[in-house]
C-alpha cells in the first residue's frame, strides 16, 4: 500500500480532516484514485468531498463507470445524509457547490424523478427557480472534441432523440461555451473542433426564475436550454417538453392575475380542484377594492341629481358609456402586455412612443366609430333630441379613446417601475375608466345641457 494511502487512512481514523485535505492536495491523481479504490463507500465519499473542485472532476473522470456509480451511491449513504440534513441551508449550499457539475449530473441520473426534486432542494436552489426543474438528459462534450468524435457520441448515446438535437460545448472546468445544432454537426468537417461551430446563448442560471425560463421558451424554439451555476458551469438542462409546461403555467398565472385573481402564496388557483376558501380569498381582495371605486363613482353620480331630474334619460346611458372605457382599456392593455412578453417592445420612452404612434390613430378611429354607433342606436331606441345625442356620442367617443390610451400606457409604466404588467388587471383598468367615464359624461352634460338648470 502506498505511503500516501496509509497516511490518509490514519488521518481519517483520527478525524483530522484538515490535514487529510492538505495531503490530498499534494498527492498525484493516480495516488488519489488508488486510495479511493481501497476505501469503503462512506470513507470514499468523505475523501471525495475533501478534494477541490478541479481535482475532484479529474479524479471522477479517471474512475471507470462502475466505480463512478458506486461513488454516487456512496453520496446517498445513510451515514452521510444525516450530516447534510443537520447543516443550515447556507452551509448545505456551500457544500454541494464544492462538488463538480459532472458529479451532480451523475447523481441526478441515478435518482428517480421524485427523489430528484429532493436533491434540487438539497442543492439549495430556491423554490420556483430553474434549478428545481432541470434534468441530466443532455449530451455535453469538451470544446476540442472533433465533429467526427461528437457524431460517434451521438450515435452511441442512449438519450431520447429529441434530447440530441443539440450538443452542449464545454470549456475548461466545464464552463458552458454554447451549443452545436445537430444539423450543423452533420454538415461540419469531421476534423473541425466543436468550439468552431458553437452557437452562443440558450442558457439560464440555476437561480433564475421559472418565469424567465418560460419567457425564453416563448421567444425561441429551443429543443434544450442549458442550466449553469454561478460560475458558468453546466449543471443541467431543461427540455422543450418541460419548457412548454412552464409556459402554460406562466400564462395561466398571468391570466388569473389579469382577471383580478390575486396570488394566494401557494400553487396556481385551479377552479375545479382548489378548496372553496382558496377561490374566495383569491377573488375577494380585488372585488373589495373595486367596491371602493364603485362607492366613489356612485357618490359622484348621486351628486348629479339636479341635472338627472331635468334630463332623466341621461341615466340610461351611464352603464354602456363607462363599460366601453373599461373594455377598450383591457383590450389595449392585453395587446401591450403580449408585446412586452414577446420582447417586441421594451419599457422605455422610445418604445412607448412607438406604441403611442400606433394606438392614437386606432383609439381615435374606435372612438369616432363607437361614438357614432351609440348616437345612432340612442336615436332609434330612445327617440331623444340632438342635444342628448351629442352628449352621449361625445362621451362614448372620449371614454373609448381614453381607455385605449390609458390601457396601453399602464403596462409600460408598471414594467418600468419593476412590477408585473399583468397585475394591472382588467378589473383595475375597468374601475379607473368607470370613474373617468362618469366625470367625462357629466362634464359634457353640464357643458351642453347647462341651460336646463337655469
Amino acid at each position: 500500500m502506498p505511503l500516501v494511502c496509509r497516511n490518509l487512512m490514519s488521518l481519517l481514523e483520527e478525524g483530522n480532516l484538515q490535514s487529510a485535505k492538505l495531503l490530498l492536495g499534494q498527492a498525484s491523481l493516480q495516488e488519489i484514485v488508488f486510495c479511493l479504490r481501497l476505501l469503503e463507500s462512506p470513507r470514499r465519499a468523505l475523501v471525495f468531498r475533501l478534494l477541490d473542485k478541479e481535482r475532484a472532476l479529474a479524479v471522477f473522470e479517471a474512475l471507470d463507470r462502475s466505480e463512478q456509480a458506486e461513488l454516487v451511491k456512496a453520496m446517498e449513504d445513510p451515514d452521510l445524509l444525516p450530516l447534510l440534513e443537520g447543516l443550515e441551508v447556507e452551509e448545505r449550499v456551500r457544500l454541494f457547490e464544492e462538488l463538480p457539475a459532472k458529479v451532480v449530473k451523475r447523481l441526478l441520473q441515478e435518482l428517480s424523478s421524485e427523489a430528484r426534486e429532493g436533491v434540487s432542494l438539497l442543492l439549495g436552489y430556491p423554490e420556483g427557480s430553474a434549478g428545481r426543474v432541470m434534468n441530466p438528459d443532455y449530451l455535453a462534450l469538451p470544446e476540442e472534441t472533433t465533429v467526427e468524435k461528437a457524431l460517434e457520441r451521438v450515435e452511441d448515446s442512449l438519450l431520447p432523440t429529441e434530447n440530441l438535437e443539440v450538443v452542449f460545448v464545454l470549456g475548461p472546468g466545464r464552463i458552458y461555451q454554447g451549443y452545436v445544432p445537430l444539423a450543423r454537426l452533420v454538415k461540419g468537417d469531421p476534423q473541425t473542433p466543436l468550439k468552431d461551430l458553437a452557437v452562443a446563448g440558450a442558457a439560464v442560471s440555476a437561480y433564475d426564475s421559472q418565469d424567465q425560463v418560460a419567457e425564453l421558451f416563448k421567444r425561441h424554439q429551443y429543443p434544450l436550454v442549458a442550466v449553469v451555476d454561478k460560475e458558468g458551469r453546466l449543471v443541467g438542462a431543461i427540455d422543450a417538453g418541460r419548457g412548454v409546461e412552464l409556459v402554460e403555467e406562466y400564462e395561466a398565472q398571468r391570466l388569473t392575475t389579469f382577471g383580478g385573481i390575486l396570488p394566494t402564496g401557494g400553487p396556481d388557483v385551479d377552479y375545479l380542484r382548489s378548496p372553496l376558501g382558496v377561490l374566495f380569498r383569491a377573488r375577494v381582495v380585488w372585488l373589495a377594492l373595486l367596491t371602493l371605486f364603485g362607492v366613489i363613482t356612485s357618490t359622484y353620480v348621486a351628486q348629479q341629481e339636479e341635472i338627472l331630474e331635468r334630463a332623466i334619460v341621461l341615466a340610461a346611458f351611464i352603464a354602456p358609456i363607462i363599460d366601453m372605457g373599461g373594455n377598450t382599456g383591457s383590450q389595449a392593455a392585453t395587446l401591450v402586455i403580449r408585446s412586452l412578453a414577446l420582447g417586441q417592445v421594451r419599457p422605455r420612452l422610445r418604445d412607448y412612443l412607438l406604441i403611442l404612434k400606433r394606438e392614437v390613430p386606432v383609439a381615435l378611429s374606435l372612438g369616432i366609430a363607437i361614438g357614432l354607433l351609440e348616437a345612432v342606436l340612442a336615436f332609434f331606441s330612445k327617440g331623444v333630441g340632438w342635444d342628448i345625442l351629442l352628449v352621449v356620442g361625445l362621451a362614448m367617443a372620449t371614454v373609448t379613446i381614453l381607455g385605449g390610451l390609458i390601457g396601453s400606457a399602464l403596462p409600460v409604466l408598471a414594467k418600468r417601475l419593476g412590477a408585473d404588467p399583468a397585475t394591472l388587471s382588467g378589473p383595475a383598468i375597468t374601475s379607473i375608466m368607470d370613474l373617468l367615464g362618469v366625470f367625462m359624461y357629466f362634464g359634457y352634460a353640464y357643458l351642453l345641457l347647462g341651460h336646463l338648470l337655469e
